[in-house]
């Protein structure tokens, strides 16, 4: 079944204090767009265990196509992520490795698909892999799809140099505040320091920043309560403020 969006990335349980929850990056992108009305595929793996079958059904109750996710080699279990959230709802990540989403296979089927969508969405998490890297330079090799980056700086699976060659094959990145400030000062300085931009002054600085590293067309940028921010080339920043809600907790958001 061809779809308009296809994702491509890990597909994990998100364990809390509250539970499990299926998640990841790619994953959270997939069922978000699917509740907006489009179709869409993720292109992942998980292991030949329970837990599999488990975010299979999640995955498939949220109306996100899951023909194009692989069940890996025995060994390999479907991926865990240990989630710590603090008294402001924001989270810290303890990524249980190995885990099935570090060997996504993408089947001669996949590309051809990918080549008729509409968007395909990667994030850089899943490059932690080898593996991965080299199935999604095929998939990057790909014309015809406009290509969204999603980045997720989770150490130690945060370096600079990885994140800008990823970059440089998106159309369009999205970041939160705080990974746009860090991957700006690398840029700059050679030093990936905490810096992020505080006003629409400085986001448009640090964006500037990295469209010219990247030539990207297009970055969103992410500020919490703060609401969003899309940057574009010669155009005058577009911001959105963010409803007022009371955090529980950020993971999947």
């Amino acid at each position: 079944m061809n779809t308009d969006f296809y994702s491509f990335g890990e597909m994990l349980w998100d364990c809390l204090t509250s539970g499990r929850h299926a998640g990841g990056a790619p994953f959270n992108v997939s069922a978000h767009m699917t509740q907006l009305g489009e179709s869409v595929s993720l292109i992942s793996a998980i292991g030949q265990d329970t837990l599999g079958d488990e975010i299979l059904e999640v995955a498939k109750d949220k109306g996100v196509n899951v023909e194009f996710v692989s069940r890996v080699r025995l060994g390999l279990q479907t991926g865990i992520v240990l989630v710590t959230v603090d008294e402001n709802g924001n989270a810290t990540y303890e990524l249980v490795e190995p885990a099935a989403w570090d060997e996504i296979s993408v089947s001669d089927e996949a590309i051809d698909a990918v080549a008729k969508a509409r968007g395909f969405t990667f994030g850089s998490l899943a490059g932690r892999s080898p593996y991965n890297l080299e199935q999604l330079d095929r998939l990057l090799a790909v014309k015809g799809p406009l290509k969204f980056f999603d980045v997720n700086l989770r150490p130690p699976f945060a370096g600079p140099p990885l994140i800008m060659q990823l970059a440089k094959r998106a159309d369009v990145l999205k970041l939160n505040d705080g990974e746009v400030g860090q991957l700006a000062s690398w840029l700059m300085t050679g030093e990936a320091t905490t810096d992020t931009p505080q006003d629409e002054k400085a986001i448009t600085k640090a964006c500037s920043i990295l469209a010219e590293a990247t030539d990207a067309s297009l970055i969103c940028v992410t500020r919490a309560e703060k609401g969003a921010a899309l940057w574009e080339s010669g155009k005058a920043l577009v911001t959105a403020p963010a409803p007022h809600v009371v955090v529980k907790d950020t993971v999947g958001a």
